[in-house]
Order: C-alpha cells, then structure tokens, then sequence
C-alpha cells in the first residue's frame, strides 16, 4: 500500500486532544494500514469545541510536536516515492546504513570499517554536498548526470580519487535500488572517470602553500622508504619513533596495526595480529588474511628487548603507550616527533609496506612470499601497489641482452 504525505489530523478522543496519524502495521503476516491517534495534551487544558479556528489553534501550539510525530512518516513517503533529493538520502538513509554496517562484527560480510564510512563522509562533505546534484531528486538523476558531475570535478585530482568519488556514488544508489527510491538500473555504472594518472601535476593558479601541499600528497601515495632512509631513521629518531618504525619497516604491520599491538601478540619470535586501531577505536584486523602471524627478524627481536627494558609493560600491555598507559597516538608521534629529525623527508606510515615490498622484490623473493609477508588476500594487489618498478634494473636486463645479441649472434653496429 503506497504510503502518502501526510497532516495529520488533529480530534477530540476521550479525555485527550490526539494527532491521528495513518501508518503501516504488520497483521496477521500482512502490511496494512491503521489510522493511530498520538496524543498531543489533555482535553481540560483547551476544552475547546472543535471549529475549524479551534483546531488551528492547537496546530500551531503543538507544531513542533506533531513534527516531530510527522516526520518519521513523511521520510518514508519522501523516500519510497523518490521525491527525496540525493542529498537529504544519504544524509538520512545512507549514513544510518553505514552505521548499521559498522556495527556489524568484523568478519561478516555486511562489515564496514569506520575508517570506509570517514572517507565516505570526506567526500560527501568535499564534492556532493556543495554541488547541483545533491539539490537533485532522487529519482530524477540519470547517468548523464553522473557523467556530467564528474566531469566537474578538479581534473588535477588523481584518477583514483575520481574513482573514490564514483564508487561512493554507485554504493548510494545501490542501496536507493535496494530501498525503492531509485527505480532504474545504477546510474553511475557506465560512468567514466577521470583525473590524474601519474603524469606531471598540473599546478597552475595555486598558491605556494597549496603547491607545496599538493605535491607532498602525491609523494606520499607513492613513495616506498629505501634502506637508507630507514637507517637513517634508526640513527636519527628519538624512541619512541625510533622502534614504531623499524617495526613497520621489517615486518610491514601498518599503522593501525602497530597502535593496537599489545605485548601478548608477541611470543620472542613471531608477531600475532589480533587488533588495529583506527580513530582511537579498537577494532579486527582488516581481513583475514591479515591476521596472519608475522616474522620477526633477529635484528628487531633484540630492539624490541631493549625498548621493554625502557618501556616497562604497564595496564593492558600497549606495546606503544602514552603516558598514562594507554595506547600511543601514532598520528601524533608522525606529525611531533619525525619529520624534523630527518629533515622532513617522512611520506607516511604506508611507504614502509611499499618500501618492504618492493626491497623484497629486488632481492629476489618471489611474488606469492611477497604478497604472505604483506598478507595481501590477492597477490595482484602487491604487485600493483606495493612493488615499486626498479628502472635500473630495467636498464640492466636491456644492457645485458645488448651484450647478448652482439656476443652471441655477432650483431654488428
């Protein structure tokens, strides 16, 4: 039965002044839709007779309240016709989604992480809220639309940024299909993105500030520590920036994954990842596969055996803890305590997995041990993003099959 916007209607019943209000109801197995009186004040506190000026009257006496008893009705009615806009949707159907998904144990496929939904908030905040379409009707918005928006977008934000932006727009009107205020197939589907590959950045019209911020950014996502940065962080660093990141750097925990570790994960030899942190919230690993035991190599057992001698093991056991013993702000520790050291040369705490990864490629290891060290579910992920291209040793191979060629075939030049 398809749910109508709705007044309310406002009547005398028994010692009460009600708001008659139509709603669905489940009966016998079956929807059906039931007229409910809410009461709004006591007849003796207006024992009025009922005129039309009298019913006026205790409309706007009780406004906010019978708003308040309205609006749960009509953001139905509003959401099932598709008379909602994109905007006012993910705000009150969209987000409650995410949350319900957070909620969700760790494991179970409806999972999200917090950290997903506070990207999806960033982007909402920055590029839908204050463009036309989340002015838009819901059910008025079509793939040309979804073209067009994206196509307004910044082009000199990178490609993936303008595929984030996509797909948090194909996950909204994913779940609009699923609550019936999108009628018509996913409109971001044939959507093409685009952005920045890797090419130069364009920086025209940009003050110095924002040059400088911009390029450090695109460093960052791509960078992978070498091993003469990490040992000139080991030299430089004060503890304990020192230890966190000759960790990261040796066994490629990432920085939700050190915040969370707690000395029980730690047997002497091997490292069990039992939980990250993220916004200061303990939660799973990741994924399953990230809950793989870790190596730990002689090198960093013995500084880690120094660092429990300095940093006695005090409350629940935090591996890096604060000063009143809870667990250490890593975000805090990147932004005071390391970039002045090494003279500003810091790319995030992500470079260490890349650098790990790509210093393993070039000695040798092979992809599948490489993507069980990173615990990657899918081995084409490390090779992607986490394996870094040698370009001399590229240029190595081509020399030596010059050599080859001109050894062996006698090719002349």
């Amino acid at each position: 039965m398809r749910a109508r916007s709705q007044e309310g209607q406002i009547a005398h019943k028994g010692p009460n002044w009600v708001l008659r209000v139509y709603e669905d109801r489940a009966v016998d197995g079956k929807t059906v839709r039931v007229r409910v009186p809410h009461i709004l004040c006591r007849y003796s506190d207006h024992p009025l007779k009922g005129t039309e000026k009298d019913l006026e009257f205790l409309r706007n006496k009780f406004a906010d309240k019978i708003t308040s008893l309205l609006n749960p009705v009509n953001k139905e009615h509003a959401i099932t016709t598709g008379a909602i806009t994109l905007g006012a949707f993910i705000e009150q159907s969209y987000w409650p989604r995410c949350e319900f998904r957070v909620s969700a144990p760790a494991g179970n496929e409806l999972h999200m992480e917090p950290s997903t939904v506070e990207g999806y908030r960033d982007i909402y905040k920055r590029h839908i809220r204050p463009s036309q379409i989340a002015k838009m009707k819901l059910a008025d918005f079509t793939p040309r639309d979804g073209q067009r928006f994206i196509e307004s977008l910044d082009q000199n934000l990178s490609h993936q940024t303008h595929m984030r932006i996509k797909n948090f727009l194909s996950g909204v009107f994913s779940w609009a299909i699923v609550e019936g205020a999108f009628r018509h197939a996913n409109p971001m589907n044939e959507v093409k993105a685009g952005g920045r590959t890797k090419g130069k950045m364009n920086l025209s019209g940009m003050t110095e500030s924002e040059k400088i911020r911009k390029q450090k950014i695109a460093a960052s996502n791509e960078h992978a520590y070498t091993l003469g940065e990490i040992a000139e962080m080991l030299d430089k660093l004060p503890e304990p920036a020192r230890t966190v990141c000759a960790l990261s750097a040796f066994t490629g925990l990432s920085r939700s994954e050190l915040w969370g570790l707690q000395w029980k994960d730690y047997d002497g030899e091997k490292i069990d990842v039992r939980r990250k942190i993220v916004n200061n919230v303990v939660g799973a690993p990741k994924t399953e596969a990230r809950e793989d035991s870790l190596y730990v190599v002689p090198m960093i057992r013995k500084l880690l055996t120094q660092y429990k001698k300095d940093f006695p093991q005090i409350g629940e056991g935090w591996v890096f803890r604060g000063v009143k013993g809870g667990p250490l702000n890593l975000d805090n520790v990147s932004r005071r305590d390391i970039p002045q050291h090494i003279n500003g040369a810091w790319f995030g705490w992500h470079a260490f997995r890349r650098g790990l990864g790509t210093r393993l490629n070039e000695a040798g290891v092979d992809d599948k041990t490489i993507q069980s060290i990173l615990r990657h579910a899918d081995v084409s992920t490390t090779m992607a993003y986490y394996v870094q291209p040698d370009r001399s040793a590229g240029e190595r191979g081509l020399r030596k099959l010059s050599d080859v060629l001109q050894r062996k075939y006698k090719i002349k030049v």
